[in-house]
């Protein structure tokens, strides 16, 4: 990465702020008219930021209500109106210009729920349809498919009283955002960058007697520090010792580490400019490595870099996962699964999901091991620019219970004209030891 992470003005870039948004919604345009919408009616708040609008009540995105419309053809979506008469929203984001008119987008409007006045909500839901429909009347889109994300009873309801046609509007978002533009990947790379960082003072920090959640807050320390600019909710994996040993993920809790552990840390969900990481590594704390610990750590990075080999341009993802078994047809790979419950390796989250907006974005998933658990979706053909987050973990089931040490890596990367490209550079290929006591010395 030559470059750091923001626009400066004594060197040309590869982020262009500006360019992304402008591409951004001119693929999201052409989604709508490929797929035969009108308009889409979002309330995703990584879908209101695709289309270049950002709301600082991030609190609200567990509050659904808020909504921009996007009408085919016309540019930039229609977004909340600025509550402040101009003086906030709109100088931050000029180039709503005319479209910062939504008064019906709000908090809690498509969950709040009064059951006293049984009324209300579909009252409030014939105020958005009324003020949709207004907007497409003025475009000559009222007679066409309108998209939508997510809604509720009332909201659909209210769509069929005031006659207008409402539909799916999800895949279209998914097709117009499964392919990265160049600023986009660069954003990928970036939050990638900030997460090594954090991983670095994990394994720094790493010793018998810190807690799980310790663990968790040392790495959002970190990249707060570095740039980060939101967490993904505070979800990031920390399974210790014997909650290592029976699949991820599993977020962090007070159990205390000790010497031997094992140590999973996916440092998950972290955003730059609104693209997220997605970043298993694992440690071993406090002690040298068993030879149960070593093959188990070896076998699930062998199965990454194989998982990662195997995508390429032009093949599809049942193809990728075909291969990847035949690399890993031998004895405990990857490619020869037994059936649960019987004893043996699993490769449990043993895939490669689309990654972007979020991290485990929507989008074509290579279903790896997962297969095998019943984790079924029709092929898609892999093209270049498209993100995957591979991850590869290796548990252990001996019967009657998991061993205690399982291992889980990831990296994210991109697909380029000849192959998988990484992002990630903290290292994988050898099993870290972290937090020793001191200098071993062999006495056989």
């Amino acid at each position: 990465m030559q470059y750091g992470p923001f626009a400066v003005d004594y060197e040309q870039r590869p982020y262009n702020p500006d360019r992304m948004r402008r591409e951004r919604v001119a693929r999201a345009q052409a989604s709508l008219k490929k797929h035969g919408l009108g308009s889409v009616i979002l309330f995703d708040f990584d879908y209101h930021r695709y289309l270049g609008y950002y709301s600082f009540h991030q609190y609200c995105r567990r509050r659904l209500g808020h909504f921009v419309l996007l009408v085919e053809g016309e540019g930039f979506p229609y977004v909340p109106h600025d509550h402040y008469h101009g003086t906030w929203d709109q100088a931050r984001m000029p180039w709503f210009e005319g479209k910062m008119v939504l008064e019906t987008s709000k908090a809690f409007s498509i969950q709040q729920g009064l059951p006293d006045y049984p009324d209300y909500v579909p009252s409030e839901m014939d105020k958005i349809v009324a003020e949709v429909k207004g907007l497409l009347q003025k475009h000559g889109k009222e007679n066409m498919p309108i998209g939508i994300d997510t809604s509720n009873y009332h909201l659909i309801k209210a769509f069929e009283r005031a006659g207008l046609k409402i539909c799916d509007g999800l895949t279209a978002m998914i097709d117009a955002t499964q392919v990265k533009t160049e600023d986009e990947i660069h954003c990928l790379r970036m939050a990638g960058v900030i997460t090594e960082s954090a991983h670095w003072e994990v394994a720094r920090a790493l010793r018998p007697g810190l807690t799980e959640m310790q663990v968790a807050g040392i790495a959002a320390n970190a990249l707060y520090k570095l740039g980060a600019e939101e967490l993904e909710g505070p979800s990031f994996v920390v399974c210790s010792g014997e909650r290592s040993g029976y699949g991820v993920p599993n977020m962090p809790t007070d159990r205390i580490i000790r010497p031997g552990d094992f140590v999973i840390v996916d440092i998950n969900g972290v955003s730059f400019q609104g693209y997220r990481t997605c970043y298993y590594r694992t440690y071993l704390v406090g002690d040298k490595p068993t030879q149960f610990q070593k093959d188990v750590y070896k076998v699930a990075r062998d199965g990454l870099y194989a998982l990662s080999e195997c995508i390429k341009p032009g093949v599809t993802t049942d193809d990728v996962t075909r291969e990847w078994k035949k690399k890993g047809d031998f004895p405990g790979g990857w490619g020869r699964l037994p059936k649960w419950p019987e004893p043996g390796r699993h490769f449990f989250g043993s895939v490669g999901h689309s990654v972007g907006l979020r991290s485990g974005d929507a989008g074509p998933t290579i279903a790896g091991a997962s297969a095998a658990m019943g984790y079924q979706v029709p092929p898609i053909k892999i093209v270049k620019n498209m993100c995957f987050a591979v991850e590869v973990g290796c548990f252990t089931w001996l019967g009657d219970r998991w061993a205690k040490d399982g291992v889980k890596i990831e990296h994210c990367g991109v697909v380029t004209d000849t192959g998988f490209e990484p992002f990630y550079r903290f290292p994988k290929h050898d099993l870290i030891v972290c937090g020793l006591p001191g200098e071993y010395y062999s006495v056989d």
